[in-house]
């Protein structure tokens, strides 16, 4: 018999649903909190540029975030997602995800996996007559960054996300002739598939943490860093 889906609580019985989480203690911009000897970051962020990529315009680019050497015994790495929340968009390991459904571990608020999820509950509460409350109304977490920005834009994200997560990452950097379109609302299987054949077919550039480390104990400035290294 198929499995039923897994019922979410009233929203009366969930944690912080719908109320704005406390404004999260920032990262501090010195170089004093990332002082740890690492061959290499806990954590790996990726840059995926298109065809139309340029030093001064506006570039097609994917970003994703990746917790290094988590799958097959430390053999590969697990992706990484953002909270579904405007007000939070923080990275999320696979390992707070449950059954269809996650809370995020920094604003304590519930979300579904994906769009298909979720109207599937909503459709097995309508049609089991129970209430559905604003189950409807839960975001969804973001897997995928895709944008169209200019270089120094792009060395401001790159910081925020490094900052994110913790200050304890390497910068990979990949460059393809491969189509870059996306809308994130109809996502397909074929964008996936297309992103990770991407991932996989070429070298990346790459400034591991060890090399950020150096950098800006010698006096660098990191957004200055990956801009540079975004336009190279």
């Amino acid at each position: 018999m198929p499995t039923l889906p897994q019922i979410l609580k009233p929203a009366s019985d969930r944690i912080a649903v719908g109320h704005l989480r406390a404004q999260p203690t920032q990262h501090e911009a010195d170089t004093e909190s990332i002082l740890a000897p690492a061959a290499r970051g806990r954590y790996k962020i990726e840059i995926h540029f298109g065809k139309d990529r340029t030093s001064h315009g506006l570039c097609s680019m994917c970003l994703t975030i990746w917790e290094s050497g988590l799958r097959l015994h430390g053999g590969g790495d697990e992706k990484m997602y953002w909270c579904g929340y405007q007000d939070c968009r923080k990275p999320i390991s696979v390992s707070n995800f449950g059954y269809a459904h996650v809370v995020c571990p920094l604003c304590r608020r519930e979300q579904f996996l994906d769009e298909q999820t979720k109207g599937e509950h909503v459709k097995y509460l309508i049609r089991e007559n129970q209430r559905v409350g604003d189950l409807d109304k839960l975001p969804t977490v973001q897997g995928e960054k895709f944008c169209k920005l200019y270089p120094a834009t792009i060395a401001d994200l790159l910081v925020a996300t490094f900052n994110d997560l913790g200050r304890d990452a390497d910068l990979y950097l990949k460059y393809h002739p491969l189509d870059m379109r996306y809308e994130g609302k109809n996502e397909t299987v074929a964008d996936l598939k297309r992103l990770e054949l991407a991932r996989i077919k070429r070298e990346p550039v790459i400034y591991p943490l060890a090399r950020i480390i150096k950098d800006l104990t010698a006096g660098a400035d990191l957004k200055a860093r990956f801009l540079a290294m975004i336009t190279a």
